[in-house]
């Protein structure tokens, strides 16, 4: 017996999805995604009463896994006593579930560089909602694990650490995003990977070695600061 086709509205977000990471918000019609989920059109508004709100939904869908799992692996660190979390293994953490969520899920490239043209849109992309609910609490949640084991930082050090893990971690997603976009056979991606060897290794072994220069780079920044102001 084969198993029944997903539901009508689990086929529109998987189709959205698809859709929007590969041509943007503006350019999919709301016929477009209903052909590609194989349902009537009217199953647009009926479920997510328009493509606006189809596009949040996406994006809820898509951020909550990844908040979920980057605050579950940051919870289980703080759990940890044998031995007790570092600074080091706080930002391995927080680096290493971003970059897997982000580069080595299914479609998550595609999606990221979706979204990133949409945040420019306001009618397409609720920032508001997705602050509250998707950043907000990764941030608080790695913020209180930075404190235990660095609690000599105060809160506008904090914001700035945080400010600056976040931004080399979207660098070098960025970076693999438009290295797998590129034509092989293109001189500027010979240029690329002749300049940054890394991008030619496989996935695993980049997301690898980005961890640890994010987390060997701003361990040793966060001691250096320390040492400045001690002395």
């Amino acid at each position: 017996m084969t198993d029944p086709s997903p539901p009508t509205k689990d086929r529109l977000l998987e189709a959205a999805e698809h859709l929007f990471a590969s041509r943007g918000f503006d350019e999919v019609s709301i016929r477009e995604l209903a052909a590609a989920a194989g349902v009537n059109i009217a199953a647009v508004n009926y479920h997510f009463q328009g493509k606006e709100n189809l596009f949040h939904e996406v994006c809820a869908r898509r951020f909550s896994a990844q908040r979920d799992r980057t605050l579950q692996a940051l919870e289980a660190l703080q759990k940890e006593s044998n031995p007790p979390p570092t600074l080091a293994m706080v930002i391995r953490t927080l680096v290493n579930e971003y970059l897997e969520g982000t580069l080595a899920a299914d479609g998550g490239p595609g999606f990221l560089m979706a979204v990133s043209r949409e945040l420019h849109e306001p009618e397409a992309c609720d920032r508001g909602a997705m602050f509250k609910n998707m950043i907000q609490p990764v941030f608080s949640s790695f913020s209180s694990a930075l404190q235990n084991v660095a609690p000599q930082l105060d809160p506008d050090q904090m914001t700035w650490i945080i400010a600056s893990i976040v931004g080399q971690i979207h660098h070098f997603i960025m970076r693999w995003v438009k290295k797998e976009a590129m034509d092989p056979q293109n001189e500027t991606y010979g240029i690329m990977l002749r300049i940054f060897p890394v991008l030619g290794e496989p996935l695993p072994v980049y997301i690898e070695q980005v961890t640890d220069h994010i987390t060997r780079f701003t361990t040793a920044a966060i001691t250096g600061m320390n040492r400045e102001e001690s002395a």
